[in-house]
């Protein structure tokens, strides 16, 4: 929400704020020299409730008015830059991860999971592999591949790649016996 729409929700807060204070003080007779012709069904009951509307409005205003832009999205990644702010979702930062892994050989179904932390890019990929191939080379070429792909294209700092072989892709043509 931009700044000027603030400043209304809170101008507009403090009107109805106003509002229910004066109809509370005309109900209580707290201001002797005004007095208000009201139709016979506004009865006490009926200014105190019209007053608690009304100050709810205003709370519900203000608050939203002077509420800080907050948090960005949880599925969003800011990266700042002299020209401004850079987000980045999540399912893009995922997709790139996928890209990586559809370049290495030997790697056949994959899921991926990526989270933002303090520390930077937290990536988590699960994968299912062709039969002989070493496993630790493998897997040690595709952390270190996802994390320099990331950081070069996103800027942001990759904390950890996991990678967990799910399973060996066993060739279709044998069949269990």
């Amino acid at each position: 929400m931009n700044k000027a729409a603030r400043i209304i929700l809170v101008f507009l807060g403090l009107v109805f704020l106003g509002g229910a204070l004066l109809l509370a003080a005309v109900n209580y007779n707290l201001l002797p020299g005004l007095t208000l012709n009201l139709p016979r069904w506004a009865d006490q009951t009926v200014i105190l409730a019209t007053a608690a509307v009304l100050f709810l409005i205003a709370v519900i205003f203000i608050s939203l008015g002077l509420r800080s832009g907050g948090k960005k999205p949880g599925n969003a990644l800011l990266k700042g830059s002299e020209f401004g702010e850079v987000l980045i979702s999540i399912t893009a930062v995922e997709n790139m991860v996928l890209r990586v892994i559809q370049q290495t050989q030997g790697i056949k179904d994959v899921s991926r999971q990526v989270t933002y932390t303090p520390d930077g890019l937290v990536v988590k990929v699960k994968i299912r592999v062709m039969p002989d191939i070493s496993l630790p080379g493998l897997v040690n070429d595709l952390q270190r591949r996802i994390k320099e792909y990331l950081e070069d294209i996103t800027g942001v700092t990759v904390h950890e790649v996991k990678v967990m072989v799910e399973n060996i892709i066993v060739d279709q043509a044998v069949t269990k016996k």
